[in-house]
């Protein structure tokens, strides 16, 4: 017993030795107090590769709610972003069908909204998961489920609105020598970015068709060079100096060479110039501007960091591309971003495992810039026939909440068949602060009553107001609508307020 007692002690005086001389030989760039410091100085990091590269040897990963290993030496993403193994392994649920017809309406709310600010095409494109595109790495136990949650938000938005790249990528698999996607990495790699290009390419061919687009002679890949691990994947299991990776190189053959400016959006600054490069996806708008592009076109791209290696397709083919990072864009930022850029086309870029997130239930804003209302066709005046909890300002136009139930209810001048009205147009404008209301608008047919069945809850900014009714379920049935009421959800957010005559109106654009 003290022999093995004595065998711990030496053990343990020489890790007491050793590690802080490991830690002071790989520290040498630090100074001072910083290099002496007991939490440097008997710090375990530097063992931590050595001890994933054991367990990864037998297949196990020292981090599996990040990583999961595969076959082959293949890296996967674990459950601890979006669920991603569990979500792919159950399947679709009633949750997911719910979430995507969410993300459906907002979608479609969204699309409505860019074409009355001039936009003339919109399109989401989906970057499918690494498993989805490579399944047979995956471990056995993770076998995806046939129903996948992918398939219920294709199914619940509206058609051509969605780029759904991975049937291009699984046919790219028996096209392509080269790997699509990195072994040790979340992300496609340049092959795979241009093979997700083209399907998005051919997608919008169908109606700009004056478009041009790069040509499969124009892309070829040039060389693949064996490189460090990825980014994330290895990088999670501390490994990215263990691991090898294939990088696929990308060679675009134009009749001039692509040449990029890269300005900060906001205060117009040049940040970099020259060549094409990848772009990280930015967490500021970012202004791209190409020179010999194939398209004079602005492009409002909403992006993650799969759009990273697909940057330099989307600077080949127009000459402006405003990228951000759509995570960080409400739908005001979003809103502003359009108005301010007027962009030709706006795109937005997503993996697929991020692709039901709450962002994409955002609704766009209500009110409507006064150059569209001309697009407008009036088709029934709505006439005031009734107030509840509000009184009248004597000498003003304005009302003040005087209870805790406030709404002004509207007749219509003539009843309005729902599948002929597009929008609701009114004007409100709170008289103490230029703030958003939080409004809800019900409606009735001839004979029934206001109902929670027939109402929509969106928040109007103030002026001019187009609730956009037809893409709400409730609105595109059979019926005609006789009266409209206008209720105020938050009376404390504007204590008074103005709201003018309401219009139902259909849209001619």
């Amino acid at each position: 017993m003290k022999r093995k007692v004595l065998i711990f002690v030496c053990v343990a005086l020489l890790a007491l030795a050793v590690v802080p001389a490991i830690n002071l030989k790989l520290g040498t760039e630090k100074k001072g107090y910083e290099r002496w410091s007991k939490f440097v100085l008997y710090n375990l990091d530097f063992a931590l590769p050595y001890r994933s590269r054991f367990f990864y040897s037998l297949g196990i990963s020292t981090d599996p709610k990040q990583v999961i290993i595969g076959k082959n030496d293949w890296l996967y993403l674990g459950d601890q972003y979006e669920k991603t193994i569990t979500t792919m392994r159950r399947g679709a649920i009633a949750e997911d069908v719910e979430a995507a017809k969410k993300i459906g309406f907002a979608t479609k709310s969204w699309e409505q909204w860019l074409k009355l600010k001039g936009v003339r095409l919109f399109q989401v494109m989906l970057g499918p998961n690494k498993s989805t595109i490579y399944p047979e790495f995956l471990p056995d136990w993770a076998h995806p489920a046939a129903d996948s949650v992918t398939n219920t938000l294709l199914t619940n938005v509206s058609q051509g609105l969605y780029v759904d790249t991975s049937s291009a990528l699984r046919t790219a698999k028996s096209e392509f020598s080269e790997p699509l996607y990195y072994q040790t990495d979340t992300h496609w790699n340049s092959l795979g970015a241009w093979v997700a290009f083209r399907a998005l390419g051919k997608s919008v061919a169908h109606t700009q068709t004056e478009l041009r687009w790069l040509s499969e002679q124009q892309v070829r890949v040039s060389k693949v060079n064996d490189h460090y691990g990825g980014a994330d994947l290895a990088n999670f299991l501390r490994m990215t100096k263990m691991l090898r990776d294939s990088e696929v190189t990308i060679e675009i053959a134009s009749v001039a060479p692509i040449e990029t400016e890269q300005h900060d959006f906001e205060t117009g600054h040049l940040n970099i110039s020259g060549g094409n490069p990848k772009i990280l996806a930015p967490q500021s708008p970012l202004l791209v501007r190409s020179k010999h592009a194939l398209n004079k076109k602005r492009v409002l791209w909403l992006r993650d960091s799969f759009g990273t290696a697909m940057a330099p397709f989307m600077a080949a083919t127009f000459t402006e591309t405003l990228q951000v990072h759509y995570g960080i864009t409400d739908p005001v930022r979003f809103a502003q971003l359009v108005d301010i850029y007027k962009p030709d086309y706006v795109f937005i870029t997503v993996v697929e495992r991020d692709a039901r997130g709450r962002w994409f239930e955002n609704l766009p804003p209500t009110n409507v810039a006064t150059e569209t209302r001309k697009n407008f066709i009036p088709l029934s005046d709505g006439v005031q026939s009734g107030i509840n909890d509000m009184i009248k300002i004597e000498g003003t136009e304005a009302y003040r909440i005087s209870g805790v139930d406030p709404y002004v209810t509207f007749t219509l001048s003539k009843p309005i068949r729902m599948q002929n009205a597009s929008h609701l147009i009114f004007e409100l404008n709170c008289a103490e602060k230029k703030r958003s209301v939080p409004v809800q608008v019900f409606w009735h047919t001839a004979g029934a009553i206001f109902s929670e069945a027939n109402n929509v809850r969106i928040t109007a900014n103030p002026g001019v107001v187009a609730v956009n009714l037809s893409s709400f379920p409730s609105w595109a049935q059979e019926g005609t609508v006789t009266d409209v009421r206008i209720d105020f959800d938050s009376p404390s957010t504007c204590p008074e307020l103005t709201i003018g005559s309401i219009k139902l109106v259909k849209w001619s654009g």
